[in-house]
């Protein structure tokens, strides 16, 4: 058990480190307007040409790694809906972190998805009042995103830890009960044993035995 609690804290904190850096990455390296080249080709749409940019290949990246943790700390703590269930020892703490491990995880998913798949777009947005503007990525979605994948995966990482710990407990009070419940059993003492002496034996003489005679009377003086 030592062992495997290990492995799952390593992989967790890994996996969140890894979506948090490749969100502040993508932040720094997507496209921003100053980057983006206008040019009209002799219409009134102006054509907008995008620099490549590393932004949607990390995006991917941290939203893969964001679901890897979220499949191993449910796959670890018995299911996405455990933390309804009755658990002895469980912490109502510990269902708080999980919740919110999955409100944020969830959210930073999809800003990422969202943030990769715009700056894969290529083109015009026209806004209310006419003008046009190039597709970008607004700033700060993939720092939150990454802020927020990190902060839900450390909190899945506390669930596991209270987890874990909930069910070694109810596991040791389950052996307890077995052993209470079991016979008794005697106290190592050996069943009493005469102490090696013999019963009495008679001398060996038999009773006087008569010979159908009545015994002779007394002489009277």
């Amino acid at each position: 058990m030592e062992g495997k609690t290990i492995l799952v804290s390593v992989l967790l904190v890994v996996l969140g480190v890894a979506a948090a850096v490749a969100g502040f990455a993508a932040e720094s390296k997507r496209v921003k307007k100053n980057d983006i080249k206008v040019e009209y080709d002799g219409g009134y749409e102006p054509i907008c040409e995008y620099p490549s940019s590393p932004a949607m290949g990390l995006a991917l990246a941290a939203a893969v790694a964001l679901a890897l943790a979220r499949i191993i700390v449910t796959s670890t703590t018995g299911g996405c809906c455990r933390c309804c269930r009755t658990i002895p020892n469980l912490r109502n703490i510990a269902r708080v972190c999980i919740v919110i491990s999955w409100i944020t995880s969830v959210v930073a998913i999809f800003l990422f998805l969202g943030g990769a798949k715009l700056s894969s777009k290529k083109g015009v947005e026209i806004e209310a009042n006419g003008m046009y503007y190039c597709y970008t990525v607004r700033p700060g979605i993939f720092l939150g995103a990454g802020i927020m994948g990190l902060v839900g995966v450390l909190l899945g990482l506390v669930y596991y830890h209270f987890y874990v710990s909930a069910a070694k407990g109810a596991n040791e009070k389950s052996g307890v009960e077995v052993e209470l419940e079991a016979p008794p059993i005697n106290d190592g003492k050996k069943p009493r044993v005469n102490d090696g002496k013999k019963p009495p034996m008679t001398d060996g003489k038999k009773p006087p035995m008569t010979d159908g005679k009545k015994p002779p009377k007394p002489l009277q003086k």
